[in-house]
């Protein structure tokens, strides 16, 4: 049969001793053990530094909240990791996000993206981050902070008119209703027409840009097409970095041309006039319709500006005529002046206010595929007050077509300038 041992006082003692040892001789005295008494005395760890984002910068609510750190170091032997918060004030009362572990990144910088979803509309957040080695903890960073707001949405224009196929004047009116446009990043908004010959917009005739206006609705007026003909008109709208899909396209059809007068009666012979003995008639070349004399527009009033002409149906005939050398007219591949000569000589047929186009303001650099029209009263060699049209699109593409594109304000809001030159040739 068993029987309890029992324990004397003294031998409990003795074992409660010996446990005690074996408890504290678990830590270690090795600088690389997991288990180290810490903090080790000598060793220093220094702040990481925040490099992004910082000073307020503003992030799109859906994009990747991504932060970049300067690493952090130590005297010590331990490997480091890094502590991450972020909070919703700058006392770090508020925390939003906290990542216990980060592992130091290669190159001297750690990259750490957020795995959750923050709260946009301008909320702003402050984020810092300290390096640890599990017996040592370094001091925290100085703060950073950004916002994240609402992401920008623009819209697709509605067309209003003219629609399914209705007629309408030569120089019709195309009007939309304006597009919804949110998000406090938003840049301003142009629209973009295009009109052309056929469904599948393959024949462009007109390519407009203008500004959306203030109003509910904007318009703009097309000029250069031919009477009683069908043509297709569809829209979209870009802040410069926000695109909209194009439109539904809608059709409409220009005004038959008016009946030409008719003649004016035959004179009746007076009685007295003798019959004149019939000649052979002499036969006449018939004499051809002058071309437009090219008389120079009249200068603008003081401090205002000429309107833009809307020659888009001159590019489209000199592309039409001389369609070799537009596809010849990439000169940085081996191409020619002379689609953009013949051109500019036909545009002055009509003013000579039309020109070349120095790229970015540089006279003596001309665009290959833009033209500029001096809309003010000064002389025109050197002057920058023109209106930049892109004639070519698809320029150096494999398959570039004529267009009338208007680029002033684009080039104006991207900080550059364009400046008319002759390029020697007048």
């Amino acid at each position: 049969m068993y029987k309890p041992t029992r324990c004397s006082p003294l031998a409990l003692l003795a074992l409660c001793a010996v446990g005690l040892t074996g408890c504290e001789s678990s830590k270690s005295r090795n600088p690389l053990s997991p288990s180290v008494a810490g903090p080790i005395s000598g060793v220093t760890i220094t702040a990481p530094k925040p490099l992004e984002p910082v000073d307020g910068q503003k992030i799109t609510v859906g994009s990747p909240v991504t932060l970049l750190l300067e690493n952090a170091a130590t005297t010590g032997e331990r490997q480091l990791w890094m502590q991450v918060e972020i909070a919703s004030d700058g006392g770090f009362q508020s925390k939003v996000h906290l990542a216990d572990k980060v592992t130091l990144g290669d190159g001297g910088r750690t990259t750490y993206s957020v795995p959750v979803t923050l709260p946009g509309g301008g909320a702003r957040y402050f984020w810092r981050a300290r390096a640890l080695d599990g017996a040592n903890t370094g001091e925290f960073s100085a703060p950073a902070n950004f916002e994240l707001q609402d992401p920008v949405v623009i819209d697709t224009p509605q067309l209003a008119s003219p629609t399914g196929g209705q007629s309408t004047p030569l120089v019709p009116d195309l009007t939309v209703v304006n597009g919804k446009v949110s998000g406090p990043l938003a840049g301003p908004v142009v629209y973009r027409f295009e009109v052309a010959a056929d469904s599948a917009f393959t024949r462009m005739v007109a390519v407009l840009t203008v500004p959306r206006s203030g109003a509910s609705v904007t318009s703009v007026q097309v000029a250069g097409l031919a009477h009683n003909t069908p043509y297709f008109w569809r829209v979209n709208a870009s802040d410069g970095v926000v695109t909209t899909p194009l439109s539904a396209a809608q059709s409409f059809r220009t005004e038959a041309a008016p009946a030409p007068p008719p003649p004016p009666p035959a004179p009746t012979p007076s009685p007295s006039v003798p019959t004149p003995t019939p000649t052979t008639p002499t036969p006449t070349t018939p004499t051809p319709t002058p071309r437009p004399s090219g008389a120079r527009a009249a200068n603008p009033p003081a401090g205002q500006r000429l309107p833009l002409p809307n020659m888009a149906s001159v590019v489209d005939d000199i592309a039409r005529q001389y369609s070799g050398a537009l596809r010849n007219s990439c000169q940085s591949h081996g191409g020619t002046w002379e689609f953009m000569d013949r051109l500019v000589d036909r545009l002055r047929t009509y003013d000579s206010r039309w020109g070349y186009n120095g790229k970015r303001g540089n006279a003596s650099d001309p665009s290959h595929d833009i033209v500029a029209y001096n809309f003010g009263a000064g002389s025109d060699e050197g002057t920058t007050n023109v209106y930049i049209i892109d004639v070519i699109v698809g320029h150096c593409g494999g398959s570039p077509g004529g267009a009338w594109i208007d680029q002033t304000q684009a080039t104006a809001n991207s900080g550059t300038i364009g400046r008319w030159t002759a390029r020697g040739r007048f």
